[in-house]
């Protein structure tokens, strides 16, 4: 079955609405037939805490899909300080207020 990516996104942003941490730089997702990918950028060390509310986020968004067969999930956690610009994969569905001019490779 494919996975509607409007339907992700809209899963990925309400599982978001309270979970948003000062730390959280961006998220972007992506599904395939039977993959959903769901990356959280992180500014500085990615604490338990900051683990916690991603992995709410998460169990929002597999509650919505879990209906699928065989269905599965790849969820990196990446550190990736500012002013380091962010690789995209997939579609934005939280994307923190940066200064784009000081962003470096």
């Amino acid at each position: 079955m494919i996975i509607n990516s409007v339907n992700l996104r809209l899963s990925a942003q309400r599982g978001l609405l309270g979970n948003v941490f000062p730390e959280l730089r961006a998220v972007c997702v992506e599904s395939t037939e039977n993959l959903i990918y769901v990356c959280f950028y992180c500014d500085g060390e990615i604490t338990p805490e900051i683990k916690e509310h991603c992995e709410c986020v998460l169990d929002d968004i597999t509650s919505d899909f879990c209906h699928i067969d065989k269905i599965e999930f790849e969820t990196p956690f990446i550190r990736l300080d500012y002013p380091k610009k962010m690789p995209l994969r997939g579609d934005w569905v939280y994307y923190r207020h940066e200064d784009s001019s000081r962003y470096i490779d």
